[in-house]
């Protein structure tokens, strides 16, 4: 005999399904309209500032800020990763409305497409991408062309100090990738934004400087006194680009101390986010 016990699966409300869908249009149709908006007041301000732009129309800090009061007000299932890639493709767009610029990336052909990975999550896919053979040709493009961009990837050790072209008011440091750190994240790898000297711009949460250590460099040491080295050369005189939260000027005072010179401050950038992050994950 049948089990009484048994019934039939429960079959979608098509009349819920058709609201739910009905929603999900007007959502779309609200967000596109709001896209259409926002363009409309860049036009407006572009107009106020008027076309003739000699550098770009980059604003890191302002950018920073942004992603800070989105993550602030997230909530739901939606991941924040994805959040921050729509939001970095309207901005490097309307950026792009206001100053057209190229992205010069190092390493963009290399195997594994990490690099170019990064480029089109943080730039999207409206920004043009230029292969730089190394960090040294992606600095020298921005020195070129001050409405460029460059995208450099950090690691510890290189065999040249490619960050000798940077300096604090030519091509320097803005941004330091991946801003928002998450566990699991896409397009992870670690790499710095260059720039020319951006206008208005205040003081960096986190200083960088470029500083070569002729009796070597001790990283412990240079950890102690808070500074974290994002690559050297491990050549007997080593050269550093090296990062440290706070007044640059106090940072360039110990960096004397600790038996620098040359020391060249190049820029600076804010702090990335560390959003539900194990303590082994670094940005």
């Amino acid at each position: 005999m049948p089990d009484d016990t048994t019934r039939a699966p429960d079959l979608p409300d098509p009349v819920r399904l058709a609201e739910l869908r009905r929603r999900i249009d007007v959502i779309d149709a609200e967000m596109h309209r709001l896209l259409v908006e926002r363009s409309s007041v860049i036009d407006a301000l572009i107009g106020a500032k008027g076309s003739a732009l000699s550098a770009g129309a980059f604003r890191p800090a302002r950018e920073a800020d942004m992603m800070r009061r989105i993550v602030a007000r997230h909530a739901g299932s939606l991941p924040l990763a994805t959040v921050e890639h729509i939001w970095r493709e309207i901005i490097a767009t309307f950026t792009s409305l206001q100053a057209p610029y190229r992205a010069h990336v190092a390493g963009l052909a290399a195997p594994g497409g990490e690099m170019r990975d990064l480029a089109r999550f943080v730039f999207g896919f409206g920004v043009p991408l230029v292969a730089a053979a190394d960090g040294t040709a992606a600095v020298a493009a921005v020195v070129a062309d001050p409405r460029d961009l460059a995208l450099v990837p950090l690691a510890g050790t290189v065999a040249a100090p490619w960050w000798h072209g940077l300096s604090g008011a030519g091509a320097r440091i803005m941004a330091r990738l991946p801003f928002l750190v998450v566990d699991g994240r896409p397009a992870a790898t670690p790499a710095v934004v260059i720039s020319a000297a951006v206008a208005d711009e205040g003081a960096p949460e986190i200083a960088c400087f470029a500083a070569t250590f002729p009796g070597g460099l001790d990283y412990r040491l240079v950890g102690d006194h808070g500074f974290e080295v994002l690559s050297a050369t491990a050549s007997p005189r080593p050269a550093a680009l090296l990062v440290r939260p706070g007044d640059g000027e106090t940072a360039a005072l110990l960096l004397v101390k600790l038996g620098a010179t040359e020391i060249n401050p190049c820029g600076g950038y804010a702090e990335p986010i560390r959003v539900g992050v194990s303590s082994e994950v670094r940005p």
